[in-house]
């Protein structure tokens, strides 16, 4: 340090300790004077004083003498961006950035009550009389709001409705993405075309076949749509409302109830209600030309093959799809309404609101009711299924009820509320088994999924997964069902020598709430299986692949053993905008495939 500033030690050691010397008389200087001390005083000669105190005395009277010391920060020189910063805190209040806060659930709730007063009266009404953007969910499980999203009734508010709908017409975010993979597909399929060309595989019918594909104007046809989870028809008429007037939308649903309701919401659309089942009163059929048609039909959506195949249109009396098998010998079927197949098909899975809402149907845990969790219960047919969750609770043995609690619930005090339902037989009610959970499950929690209301969440939806066999019906549906039902896209670059207008383009749609059926909708889309025994191929497909990841090709099978879709997007959550209006829309997860 000497060297630097060309000083000797000794004289830089004098310079700090004058310094430090100057600083504590500075103290004392004004500690003196706030208790009216006079410091110095010029009667105070040498002789009194020591020299080094005379030598403070001097300096601090040199001092005062000069500008008194002022802390005021304006007079001060900073950083051009220090500058910025304090300018900037200074216009916000003091804060770095001006953030606004988010809109409130109540803020949001009173803007939309604000649009329902501005809108006209005829504008918000069905046909049945109910408002579409009123719902009234009463004191379930959830406290949803009164104010809905459209096309919500007393009976049920749809969930996405239009991510849902943008998937099946395949508009807005989905229609870009599907242009998009129609350009990829294109570009293999020329690639692949000319190496078969070269190799003098290509037959020259197939050649030119393929050229006009790019050429060929697409023919619009009628479409035709499936709902495989009709519940209150909100969905559906969100759908309706966006269709040609030659398309038919068919809605499934096993609960009769369900059907009755939703054929009176939509009878205008409706064409026939010969495939219901059970009438609950008499449907009047108001179909006209010019609109869509929608035709009803009371059946689980995994008996959708055996249904789908006997409806014919009301109008023509033609099969809508038949069997859509190939004959051996060549013979032509009978003359089918929709040849390619189903355009779009929608699985909204789970509960609804309605159902939940019921106490009587056994689904919420907040209310008293029976323990039954039946999907068909107000059927009077032969086809009701017995089994009920008082008879699971009451009969089943504790490590079948661990297995299910683990499994559909992902329940991590399983073996707690296994053996207290035990002890707590026999179970007849809701409330009974939700104080049989509460035994071993405190009322509240610190960890959010280890409260009673959560656990006891888990808990019924395993028991009513279980008595309707949505596991099973769900893995039949996704994995032969939609197969069979949904039209091949010609696009796609494994139809080689085939033109791109000869299918449609089928989607499938799947909106599911908790993990298990995400996990299905994902592997069944992403690898054409549920099961990922073997774990062969890429994600545990049971498809064979070759060293590069191609699906090996088998002519022994008419269809091939390729994959039967491909995901379309990512998987689409519901906004929070939704979720404030509705929280049952909070777990929604929307998975979209293409059937190639």
């Amino acid at each position: 340090m000497a060297a630097i500033f060309g000083m000797s030690s000794s004289s830089i050691r004098a310079v700090i300790g004058t310094t430090a010397r100057t600083i504590r008389a500075l103290d004392n200087a004004r500690r003196f004077q706030k208790h009216n001390v006079a410091f110095v005083s010029s009667a105070t000669s040498p002789s009194t004083l020591s020299i080094r105190e005379h030598k403070d005395a001097q300096r601090v009277k040199y001092l005062h003498q000069l500008t008194s010391f002022s802390l005021d920060t304006s007079r001060r020189q900073f950083h051009s961006s220090t500058q910025l910063l304090m300018a900037k805190r200074k216009k916000n209040g003091g804060k770095t950035k001006k953030t606004e806060k988010p809109p409130s659930k109540r803020s949001i709730k009173l803007s939309k009550l604000d649009q329902l007063e501005n809108a006209d009266d005829d504008d918000n009404c069905d046909d049945n009389g109910f408002g579409d953007d009123t719902i009234d969910f009463g004191d379930g499980e959830e406290q949803t709001s009164t104010v809905a999203t459209p096309f919500a009734t007393q009976y049920h508010s749809p969930v996405m409705f239009k991510e849902c709908i943008d998937a099946l017409l395949q508009q807005g975010v989905f229609g870009e993405m599907m242009e998009e993979k129609l350009e990829r597909w294109r570009k293999k399929k020329s690639i692949a075309e000319a190496k078969l060309k070269k190799a003098g595989l290509l037959d020259d019918d197939e050649e030119e076949a393929s050229n006009s594909a790019g050429t060929s104007e697409h023919i619009r046809r009628p479409r035709l749509f499936v709902d495989g989870t009709l519940g209150g028809g909100g969905h559906s008429q969100a759908l309706l409302e966006q269709l040609n007037p030659e398309d038919i939308l068919i809605g499934c649903d096993q609960d009769s109830e369900a059907i009755s309701t939703a054929s009176t919401r939509l009878s205008k659309y409706l064409g026939t209600s010969e495939y219901i089942v059970e009438k609950n009163g008499e449907l009047t059929c108001g179909w006209e030309e010019g609109r869509p048609m929608f035709i009803p039909v009371q059946s689980n959506f995994r008996n959708l093959v055996e249904v789908l195949s006997t409806i014919r249109h009301p109008s023509s009396g033609k099969l809508l799809l038949g069997k859509r098998l190939k004959s051996q010998d060549g013979a032509s079927e009978e003359e089918l309404e929709f040849p390619n197949g189903v355009n779009g098909m929608l699985l909204d899975l789970g509960v609804s609101s309605h159902q939940i809402d019921t106490g009587e149907r056994g689904f919420a845990f907040m209310k008293d009711g029976p323990l039954d969790m039946r999907m068909d219960s107000n059927s009077t047919t032969a086809a009701v299924s017995s089994l009920t969750a008082a008879d699971i609770c009451n009969e089943f043995d504790e490590a079948t009820l661990i297995s299910i609690l683990r499994t559909y619930g992902d329940e991590p005090r399983a073996r707690r509320i296994a053996s207290a339902i035990i002890e707590s037989r026999p179970l007849h009610t809701t409330t009974d088994l939700v104080h049989a959970i509460n035994s071993v499950t405190p009322t509240f929690a610190r960890q959010k999924r280890a409260g009673l209301i959560a656990t006891s969440a888990r808990v019924f939806q395993a028991l009513r997964i279980v008595v309707n066999e949505e596991d099973g019906a769900l893995t039949e549906v996704l994995e032969r069902v939609a197969p069979w039902a949904l039209s091949r896209s010609g696009g796609h670059h494994s139809n080689l020598g085939k033109n791109s207008s000869d299918g449609d383009d089928g989607i499938l749609a799947v909106l599911s709430y908790h993990s298990m059926e995400d996990k299905m909708a994902k592997r069944v889309i992403r690898d054409g299986s549920v099961d990922l025994v073997g774990r062969r191929g890429k994600g545990g497909s049971l498809f064979e692949r070759d060293l590069f990841g191609n699906i090996i090709q088998h002519d022994n099978n008419e269809e091939g053993s390729h994959v039967p879709f491909e995901p379309l997007g990512k998987p689409q959550k519901a906004t929070d905008e939704e979720v404030a209006i509705n929280s049952r829309a909070r777990s929604a997860t929307l998975r979209v495939g293409i059937r190639i």
